[in-house]
């Protein structure tokens, strides 16, 4: 283990281009080996790097990657040799870096399971906790299905979003994280526009394709769509707590599956908790196939506070 007295650690400078350069051609990352297109990412990106630096020479780098609505994402740290104890201070280092220059209040790492057993120490030691298993679910789309007509039972009723309904949108959202079984950690984190504005920014935006359900006047449901890298993705679909086990979960998935045929997309994908089972088991029916699981960590709410000024 390395002496932490004689390591520092600051802000990646411009003229740390060619050391980082040459470090990343030898430094191993933390999920696994050397990943060249996380590289070109860490390189372009010096303003929200942190470097460790032993007597002028770099050791180890963290990213910090801001997100809109108050989120930042803590890339796992590349170390020249793995150390939990410089890991956990660069990770609390990056997590006070998204706090205090960003003001974010979701703060969190995602980790391949396979790096679970060197990165889950280190996350702990840095004040992170475990927050959900996300699997990450994709399915074929067919062109038919923009021709088909979601299911709905007759006094349902469909708005997409609009700006002059983003309030509908974001009450009934905030109403579906009532004892939400979806990363229950995340609730009073932030506010519900900071979720939308996160929503908003995974891939291409589409209001069209966000669609909210009502029963008669009560909006009882939201289905969230966005085109990311050439498939439709569903960012969001929540219920109400007493519209629930009603099959609004197959009719509002059913709904983002005919937006996504509708933009003309092939494949359409999502991530969900697995502790959330009647989701899994909803996407499962519907078709959908899990393609790899991330592990998220995250600064819960009474940790943020204590980040400020570090």
């Amino acid at each position: 283990m390395t002496d932490p007295a004689d390591i520092t650690i600051r802000p990646a400078r411009r003229r740390d281009l060619t050391a980082l350069v040459e470090f990343f051609q030898i430094a191993p990352s933390a999920q696994g080996a050397t990943d060249h297109a996380e590289e070109a990412v860490l390189l372009s990106n010096l303003r929200n790097q942190l470097v460790a630096v032993r007597e002028g020479e770099i050791i180890g780098t963290v990213l910090v990657v801001r997100g809109a609505g108050r989120c930042a994402a803590i890339r796992p740290p590349w170390l020249l040799d793995w150390d939990a104890e410089l890991a956990a201070r660069l990770l609390h280092a990056a997590a006070a870096h998204g706090r205090t220059k960003h003001g974010a209040r979701l703060i969190q790492s995602l980790i391949n399971p396979a790096a679970a057993q060197s990165l889950v120490p280190a996350l702990e030691r840095a004040g992170f906790a475990p927050l959900a298993t996300l699997s990450y679910l994709r399915r074929a789309v067919q062109p038919e299905d923009a021709n088909a007509a979601p299911d709905a039972a007759a006094d349902l009723t469909w708005q997409h979003y609009s700006r002059l309904r983003h309030r509908r949108f974001a009450a009934t959202t905030a109403r579906t994280y009532t004892e939400s079984l979806d990363c229950p950690g995340l609730v009073g984190l932030r506010t519900v526009n900071d979720a939308i504005d996160t929503h908003k920014h995974t891939g291409r935006f589409k209001p069209r394709c966000w669609h909210l359900v009502l029963d008669g006047d009560h909006p009882v449901g939201v289905a969230l769509v966005n085109h990311l890298k050439g498939r439709g993705e569903l960012v969001y679909l929540g219920v109400v707590p007493e519209a629930r086990s009603q099959g609004l979960g197959r009719i509002l998935l059913s709904r983002a599956i005919h937006d996504t045929a509708a933009m003309g997309l092939r494949r359409m994908g999502l991530a969900v908790d697995v502790a959330n089972t009647p989701a899994v088991r909803l996407y499962e029916t519907a078709g959908f196939h899990e393609t790899h699981r991330r592990l998220a960590w995250f600064i819960p709410g009474e940790r943020l506070d204590s980040l400020i000024g570090i």
